[in-house]
């Protein structure tokens, strides 16, 4: 009778045991789903959030100055993490097509040095940003944005070109330079009131990460 009861608790003990254990495997196996379903949650939180940076410009009457924040956001997350960096996350290709570059839209006379050009993909954005950097820097964005709204002034006289700087022509490179510089500003100034369309059907997401990859605009030639 005694052996018999010891067999009882015995079987008893092992089986609460058995169930004990199968209880923690239930729940490290639920806690393990939820971390996992959680990590998913953050991953796709990750993606919209990035995506979210591009995708409010995926639309048409997209304004020039609109256009020169998406040229900016792309040409430094394409240094950042392009191909070249340790995430490895895949370019933006963004394309920019049908500018016309002529007197009445970006050019002040037809004479004029040609900074805008007629399209523009993520590798030659900088032709754009660069130049209009420098300009900002020599003569404060304050000053050039100025000259740029007053260019008729500036190409009338260097008088009136002078009366717009807070320094001698001189320090800028003389007359003739600032005249140049000015009316590759304003085809800049120009550019920020054209009007783009995005081609819809153009737009490209890589299948591993979800995100954006491929963006494409052309433009209207309609200044605002």
């Amino acid at each position: 009778m005694e052996n018999a009861s010891r067999a009882l608790l015995m079987a008893a003990g092992i089986l609460i045991a058995l169930l004990t254990i199968g209880l923690l495997i239930f729940m490290f196996s639920n806690m393990s789903n939820t971390q996992k379903e959680g990590i998913q949650i953050a991953r796709e939180a990750q993606i919209i959030e990035f995506n979210n940076q591009f995708t409010s410009y995926l639309r048409d009457d997209v304004r020039g100055s609109d256009m020169i924040s998406l040229m900016n956001r792309v040409a430094d997350y394409n240094k950042r993490k392009g191909d070249n960096s340790e995430e490895k996350y895949q370019q933006i290709n963004l394309t920019i097509n049908g500018i016309k570059v002529n007197k009445g839209t970006l050019l002040y006379d037809e004479n004029d040095t040609k900074l805008i050009k007629t399209s523009y993909n993520q590798n030659d954005i900088n032709t754009l940003l660069e130049p209009v950097q420098k300009l900002e820097k020599k003569y404060q964005s304050k000053y050039i944005t100025n000259l740029s709204s007053n260019i008729s002034q500036v190409m009338e006289s260097e008088e009136k070109a002078q009366k717009l700087l807070p320094k001698e022509l001189s320090t800028y490179g003389g007359y003739d330079n600032v005249k140049k510089d000015v009316a590759q500003y304003y085809q800049y100034s120009q550019f920020k009131r054209l009007y783009f369309n995005c081609n819809q059907d153009a737009t490209q997401y890589n299948k591993q990460t979800g995100r954006i990859i491929k963006m494409e605009f052309t433009c209207t030639n309609k200044l605002g």
